[in-house]
């Protein structure tokens, strides 16, 4: 019976130790989660501040050379092809959002298996 008692211990031993990584993984998954939350928000205002410059430069009205006016439409080209680049970031910063998702849950689901397991071994220990 002692035998079977230092098994279970040892087995309990591992399953904590699975636990805690468990655990460090999912708070280094939602420290990620945080650091994309920032730099999306860095993007939706570099988004709106792009917004702003192209309607005040679109907005003036002025009389323009055939120059200026060739140096206007650069301008706006310039912000439609920034806030297309924007846009892809924000994209792909949601499917980050959607892979971290995953992935905590995959480790949530873990987490509820060790622990059941932990409390199984428990049972037979007593």
């Amino acid at each position: 019976m002692p035998d079977s008692r230092l098994t279970l211990s040892t087995l309990l031993s591992l399953k904590k130790r699975r636990e805690r990584r468990i655990r460090r993984e999912i708070a280094r998954l939602e420290e990620e989660w945080q650091q994309v939350e920032q730099r999306k928000q860095q993007l939706l205002q570099a988004h709106q501040q792009l917004w702003q410059q192209w309607r005040e430069s679109s907005s003036q009205e002025q009389t323009l050379t055939s120059l200026q006016w060739r140096l206007l439409r650069a301008q706006l080209a310039g912000y439609y092809q920034q806030d297309h680049h924007l846009q892809a970031q924000v994209a792909a910063t949601d499917d980050m959002f959607a892979h971290l998702q995953r992935d905590k849950d995959e480790q949530q689901l873990l987490l509820r298996q060790v622990l059941m397991d932990q409390e199984k071994l428990n049972i037979l220990m007593e």
